[in-house]
């Protein structure tokens, strides 16, 4: 197990296109921090710049506080699980795991008892005589991860390891993965672009995008308290609703108000920064889809109900089992969704009246993109 510090790290192709720039985060003993963000982000070239897999254009990387810049991928003590699982196919399971060991040299005996160990936690140990090409999916991954947890590794490094998986195996493995991690507390990095994975996986989550960390934090932290409004799109499903209106005071009080005219009122702890600030000027609010709800809820008891809700026209019903997706269009041709309960009645072209729970919505500046509210974090 192993402390990773990433110090101004940055990777350019030439001098004007960097795929990471200034990307500084300390991953501590026994952590499982996921690098989420959309394609093109930088995230699997971070994990391969700590791998030994791409050079590093500047910057420093530490492992265990040794300065690991110029150190060969072998000797970094680091296993890697990659997408294609990276197997030999002419090789059993057995052979496939044993391998790293064998080429180092370890006795049979002590190979042989790492392995059956290792299959053993992985539920793999009926497979050992196996070749690949006669295992599935899943279990071809959970051969990948027996080989990489062969050796007991400073750090896993995972690059997208279930995105060649269906849906439910997915579902199966992030819980093995997390399990798994719970038992050997080995430090993990782990890159994905799927956000559900981020959000059961990490206790920690590192989004990207054009190369920069845009938000490094717990995954509630980062549900609850998004930095800026492409952290506030990007997590989250389906995602935030954002609606552009304008700041009015309204007595000791503030009005968000849409271009339909309707309006939200702010609530009294931020009203005052808002008018102060913001006053007849543009501002985004942001409305996660489980914070509307059909009745006016208590904790909204501060508030007037007649400037607490919004309406829309139902364009899309999404029966979702327990709960339902409503896609609706306000009254100026915006639209957002709303997740509500399975008892909702409403069919595409009726008309909702639904109640946001304003204490729980986001503010964020139109020209910098920040949450206004933003509560800080760590990196």
């Amino acid at each position: 197990m192993s402390d990773i510090t990433l110090r101004n790290v940055c990777k350019s192709y030439d001098k004007e296109h960097y795929a990471v720039k200034d990307f500084n985060l300390d991953i501590h003993d026994g952590e499982f921090v996921i690098f989420v963000g959309p394609s093109g982000c930088g995230k699997s070239t971070t994990l391969r710049m700590i791998a030994g897999l791409e050079e590093i254009t500047g910057g420093e990387l530490w492992i265990d506080k040794q300065l690991c810049n110029y150190i060969e991928p072998k000797d970094r003590d680091l296993s890697m699980v990659f997408q294609n699982y990276a197997l030999y196919p002419q090789m059993t399971v057995y052979d496939n795991m044993a391998f790293a060991l064998q080429i180092r040299k370890v006795p049979k005996q002590e190979i042989n008892q790492k392995v059956h160990e290792a299959a053993a936690i992985l539920g793999i140990e009926q497979l050992l005589k196996r070749r690949p090409g006669q295992l599935s999916g899943g279990q071809k991954q959970r051969v990948a991860i027996g080989s990489a947890i062969m050796r007991r590794p400073k750090a896993f490094l995972m690059d997208e390891p279930l995105s060649n998986l269906d849906a439910k195996l997915r579902a199966q493995m992030r819980v093995e993965l997390a399990d798994l991690h719970k038992r050997l507390g080995t430090t993990t990095i782990y890159v994905t672009h799927d956000q559900t994975e981020a959000m059961t996986l990490g206790t920690r989550i590192v989004v990207m995008k054009d190369g920069f960390i845009r938000q490094a934090d717990t995954p509630s932290a980062i549900y609850e308290d998004p930095a800026d409004l492409f952290v506030a799109g990007f997590i989250g499903s389906p995602s935030m609703n954002f609606m552009e209106g304008t700041i009015h005071k309204n007595g000791e009080g503030a009005d968000f108000v849409l271009a339909s005219g309707q309006k939200l009122e702010i609530p009294k702890q931020k009203a005052e920064i808002m008018v102060e600030r913001y006053h007849n000027k543009k501002v985004i609010l942001g409305i996660r889809p489980e914070h509307f709800s059909e009745k006016f809820k208590k904790e909204n008891a501060n508030l007037s109900a007649d400037r607490c809700g919004l309406t829309g026209t139902i364009v899309v019903k999404e029966m979702l089992g327990a709960e339902s997706i409503f896609y609706l269009k306000e009254r100026s041709a915006l639209e957002f969704s709303a997740r509500l309960s399975v008892e909702t009645q409403g069919r595409p072209g009726d008309e909702l009246r639904l109640y946001v729970d304003m204490n729980r919505v986001h503010f964020f500046d139109t020209k910098t993109e920040k949450n206004i509210f933003y509560h800080g974090g760590q990196q």
